[in-house]
């Protein structure tokens, strides 16, 4: 795939910030030094891209391979063809067609296409070889056990030298398997991988594994947090990097504010009734989310419960838009995201949407209405590889927000979502809204908590998250 469009991109140059020529030197640094790879965990908005662009392009590798998210190819595009150029080969692609690169195990006896892919994904030999890899938002990969994070550790095993990108590596240290062969390197030992990782937090006395990899039980506790950060970010040997904003001179911290929402008496009645019906029929399945008929439930519940919401979170919206604001809305569901739009623009603003039933043209087009001012609202699906910060476009100056509408039950989704707005210097208050008095509080109570786990993993302060966590637990 190629990485340049003069039709597309303008021709500004990219000058990296001297945060982001920190992170390159400690990048090429790793590899002076004979690792074989390094962690870029910078917070989202410090400009990983850029970041590991610049250190690419002093290497000497000719072939790259890039593999990230669909809605991230545009920004490599972008800061490739506005970067000083290169003689590299590069190949973009998306995680969804790696499997692409195997080649199938010469002989084979399964008949479910599924079952096909998970044999060429695990026991497949790879097509082509590439020096240098780049696996950006590489949490997407640390499932051993999936698809595609066995095909992306075939690549990056193939490779001399690996970049993996994610501000959120992991929600657990089990999580982290797929840095094994990083952490091997700093550890003192060879391989990296499943086994050894399993030996490794056995050695340091982190959770307990029990058979397969997502019976790994792990207690969140400051002296393994402690452990992890060490082993990531904060020791001599380390085998990464993590800036937050607040670090970089100038730059704001995250501000969240909790926004609960009143419900009117026909809304409190049918969210009452959802509740119970999800409780009916998790009882006739067998009282488990983990199973088929347990999910459909779940999913039911979240949908129903969410668009009984609308309403609240459209009168919240509008308070901030009459405050003179341009607003990102965070939602879950498809439906959700058509009844906020048609009940905003109801109310007389310019409201926009990104998700997946558009194309990629449609939802770029979208957010730069959205980045040069012309939108009032937008409301995105996504979790990933999209900027609604201020500043970035001639026109959008304006303050924002970002209000989540649907919690999500991933704290490494959650905390994506978050970086959507708040990015590149600018401000964007993270509003959480939930109905009171209902569930919604202590699961959102239960999600901000994994994710005050998951940055005090990484070294950072979580006091703001465990404040906020320890008021929803106790509403609730």
């Amino acid at each position: 795939m190629s990485p340049t469009d003069p039709t597309t991109f303008t021709e500004t140059m990219f000058a990296p910030r001297p945060h982001q020529l920190e992170a390159c030197e400690a990048i090429l640094l790793a590899r002076q030094h004979g690792r074989p790879g390094f962690l870029l965990g910078d917070l989202t908005g410090l400009g990983k891209t850029l970041s590991a662009w610049s250190a690419i392009s002093a290497m000497p590798d000719r072939e790259v391979l890039i593999v990230c998210p669909k809605g991230a190819i545009p920004q490599w595009r972008r800061t490739i063809v506005g970067s000083p150029s290169t003689d590299k080969d590069i190949t973009i692609i998306n995680f969804e067609r790696t499997k692409s690169f195997m080649a199938p195990p010469a002989v084979s006896n399964k008949r479910s296409t599924r079952a096909r892919n998970n044999e060429l994904a695990k026991l497949g030999s790879l097509k082509r070889r590439w020096p240098l890899v780049v696996i950006d938002e590489s949490h997407r990969i640390r499932n051993p056990a999936s698809q595609q994070g066995m095909v992306c550790r075939h690549l990056a095993a193939a490779a001399q030298f690996t970049i993996y990108m994610s501000a959120t590596a992991g929600q657990t240290p089990h999580e982290l398997s797929y840095l094994g062969r990083l952490l091997a390197v700093a550890t003192g030992g060879s391989a990296g991988d499943m086994d050894e990782f399993r030996a490794l937090m056995k050695r340091l006395k982190i959770g307990r594994p029990k058979g397969r990899w997502k019976n790994w039980s792990w207690e969140p506790n400051e002296v393994d947090r402690r452990v992890m950060s060490e082993l990531l970010y904060k020791a001599d040997n380390a085998i990464g990097l993590r800036r937050r904003p607040e670090q970089i001179a100038g730059w704001p911290e995250v501000q969240r504010e909790l926004a609960p929402t009143a419900l009117d008496a026909e809304a409190k009645r049918l969210y009452e009734a959802t509740w119970r019906e999800f409780r009916r029929e998790l009882g006739l399945a067998g009282g488990s989310t983990r199973r088929p008929t347990g999910w459909a439930a779940d999913l039911r519940f979240r949908q129903k419960a969410s668009l009984i919401r609308v309403k609240g979170t459209t009168d919240f919206v509008d308070d901030l838009l009459d405050n003179d604001q341009q607003v990102a809305i965070s939602v879950a569901f498809l439906e959700t995201s058509t009844a906020l739009a048609d009940s905003l623009r109801g109310h007389g603003w310019s409201v926009g949407e990104i998700n997946g039933r558009r194309s990629g043209d449609e939802n770029e087009r979208t957010r730069v209405a959205f980045q040069t001012g012309r939108l009032d609202v937008v409301i995105f699906t996504v979790t990933e590889s999209i900027s609604l910060h201020q500043g970035e476009m001639e026109g959008g100056d304006r303050e924002r927000s970002l209000v989540v509408h649907d919690m999500r039950h991933s704290a490494i989704q959650l905390q994506q979502i978050e970086g959507r707005g708040h990015r590149d210097g600018h401000r964007a208050v993270i509003y959480y809204t939930y109905a009171e008095g209902t569930v919604e509080e202590r699961i959102t109570g239960i999600v901000i908590s994994r994710m005050a786990s998951m940055d005090g993993m990484a070294g950072d302060d979580t006091t703001l998250l465990e404040e906020i966590a320890e008021e929803l637990t106790a509403a609730a």
